[in-house]
């Protein structure tokens, strides 16, 4: 090789390294020239090229501080929610988004990348997808309608077919999925929630209408083990029930508890519950009253009896049924082993009056009573009430479903709930599974109340006392007492805190045949805390948390929305006293209330 060749190449890589010096001495700074950082939205660029690391942190977190203030529009079937970030779970990580950025390099592809357009990150963020799918979730709570079944009612003693109506849901996994990815890409996300088909149609309710008015068109002599016991009109409308029979069709069925409300001893002198071992507190000791059994006609026979006589007329209107003997589930004998000495604890709640209500209450506060609980026993509501169907002897009433009202089996059976489960709270047994309303209703303790559901929402306690518990109840058409008796282990405390983070609840219309009027309750977040003491040393300390969503103020503008009154079309119990709640057992902190009266459960 030539010495002018040397010379040549040696002058090249000089270049060539003056030319690297002068690039890397121009990008300068810890970070690169052009270097950009896209802001939370994505809708402009922060250049930060030159800074050192400190200063881009700054303007990074003066965008978390933007991003905290800016909403997100979710629009579901034209109701719009503006909600935060981080209601959502999304969250920008300003450590994460700084340390992603390189610091200026040697490397001669990067430092022409710096001087020739720069690099360009996007923000890291953090997903929290239990936040985000509770944020659709509550949505969809104040979105979602159950479907209005077809239906046939009595309004005194006219029959009425309601007609049947789709309701809608929101696919919840299919937003979650969609705002997750795209969130960044805009501020508005619009969902149409997919419609519900009602199991019972129009037509199904129509087709059983000539029944109903037959049924009514006069009066009904029914015989009970030869007695006779005549049925006004006014009593079968009262009694007479069309249930969906689970596969759209609509079948008649009369209840022997309905017939109890509305004829009194006329009926209860012939027919008669067995009566399960009782405890009863005398001069504050327990005192056993002894079981007997019953003579009972099952709803099924009552109504195989009753069907051809309301499909008749004139003198072939008759019917005629025989009461079988029926042992009691408890008897002296089970109560008398258990060895209770004292009344562990009990509870009182009220609830304004509604015949479905009052059968539902009754129905299931007779199915726990005497339910007896060994050592290490786990009371299930689910398992010993069972699923609420008319089948079981439920009617349907207004229940709380997605955090609206709707016409269901089982309303009413929240109230047994809630007072099993401060009977339980009282008593110091073991807290196993509850789930409070979705949003607060003021018969009940805030914070100290249950919800149930066939079949996953249920309220469970176990026993960890050393000796049998026995569970007694006892009611009448507008409070219930359920009292736990055993030997006494525990003295309990309870703190009730302030209501805390109050949510104003929306108001809108609603124009649709399935809409139920509501009056609107306001949110709140309270803390309620349970503290066990045995011989006045605490054991335990059990903290409960609970989120109540406001109840919308929906009225209800379609005149053919048969509840648009919340009390339901066939009122079987015209008193209806102000809902009122002992709460004897504990001294608490009563917070300032801010909610009126849900006519509900």
């Amino acid at each position: 090789m030539s010495r002018r060749v040397v010379i040549l190449i040696g002058a090249g890589v000089g270049a060539l390294v003056l030319l690297w010096l002068g690039g890397w001495l121009l990008v300068g700074g810890d970070i690169p020239r052009n270097t950009i950082v896209r802001s939370h939205d994505l809708s402009g660029d922060l250049n930060v090229g030159g800074m050192s690391r400190e200063q881009v942190s700054k303007l990074v977190t003066r965008d978390v501080t933007q991003m905290a203030k800016s909403r997100v529009v979710v629009d579901v079937d034209g109701r719009v929610f503006k909600r935060k970030y981080s209601d959502l779970g999304i969250f920008l990580d300003a450590e994460a988004t700084v340390n992603q950025i390189k610091s200026r390099s040697a490397n001669p592809i990067k430092i022409v990348q710096a001087l020739t357009g720069g690099l360009a990150y996007d923000p890291v963020y953090t997903f929290s997808e239990s936040t985000l799918t509770r944020a659709i979730s509550d949505i969809a709570v104040r979105t979602d309608l159950a479907p209005m079944e077809g239906d046939v009612v009595f309004s005194g003693a006219q029959p009425v077919a309601i007609d049947a109506a789709a309701g809608r849901a929101l696919d919840i996994k299919a937003a979650v999925k969609t705002v997750r990815a795209s969130w960044n890409e805009s501020r508005i996300f619009r969902f149409k929630s997919p419609s519900i088909s009602p199991q019972v149609t129009t037509k199904e309710a129509q087709s059983a209408l000539p029944l109903a008015k037959n049924a009514v068109s006069g009066t009904v002599l029914l015989t009970v083990d030869g007695h006779d016991v005549n049925l006004k009109v006014s009593d079968i409308a009262y009694a007479l029930d069309f249930a969906n029979d689970g596969s759209g069709n609509l079948v008649p069925m009369f209840s022997s508890e309905l017939m109890t409300q509305v004829l009194g001893l006329k009926w209860t002198k012939w027919v008669t519950p067995p009566l399960n071992a009782k405890f009863s507190e005398v001069g504050g000791v327990p005192k056993l009253q002894p079981s007997a059994p019953g003579q009972a006609v099952s709803d099924e026979e009552l109504t195989s009896a009753l069907l051809p006589a309301i499909s008749a007329v004139g003198t072939a209107r008759v019917a005629s049924v025989q009461t079988s003997l029926v042992e009691p589930r408890v008897t002296t004998e089970m109560a008398g082993g258990l060895g209770i000495t004292e009344v562990i604890s009990t509870f009182t709640t009220k609830f304004p009056p509604a015949a479905y209500r009052i059968q539902n209450i009754h129905r299931a506060a007779d199915l726990i009573d005497g339910t007896i609980l060994k050592p290490g026993e786990i009371f299930s509501l689910n398992k010993i009430v069972g699923e609420r169907t008319a089948a079981n002897g439920f009617a349907e009433g207004i229940i709380i479903s997605q955090g609206r009202f709707e016409k269901d089996f089982g309303g009413g059976v929240s109230q047994v709930a809630t007072t099993m489960w401060n009977a339980a709270w009282f008593s110091g047994l073991d807290l196993v599974a509850h789930m409070a309303h979705s949003f607060y209703i003021s018969r009940y303790p805030a914070g100290r109340e249950s919800t149930v559901a066939w079949p996953k929402v249920d309220m469970r306690f176990r026993n960890d006392f050393d000796t049998p518990i026995m569970v007694d109840t006892s009611y009448t058409n507008s409070s219930l007492t359920i009292s736990i008796y055993g030997k006494k282990k525990y003295e309990v405390e309870t703190i009730t805190g302030l209501f805390r983070n109050i949510k104003d609840f929306e108001i809108y219309d609603d124009d649709s045949p399935t809409c139920i009027q509501q009056d609107g309750v306001k949110g709140f977040d309270i803390t309620v805390t349970r503290v066990v003491k045995l011989n006045g040393l605490e054991v335990k300390r059990n903290p409960f948390n609970t989120r109540y969503i406001p109840e919308d103020r929906v009225t209800c503008t379609n005149p053919e929305a048969v509840f648009g009154n919340p009390t339901p079309p066939k009122p079987k119990i015209k008193a209806t006293p102000k809902p009122t709640l002992s709460d004897t057992p504990t001294a608490t902190v009563t917070p300032t209330a801010i909610a009126t009266p849900t006519p509900v459960q």
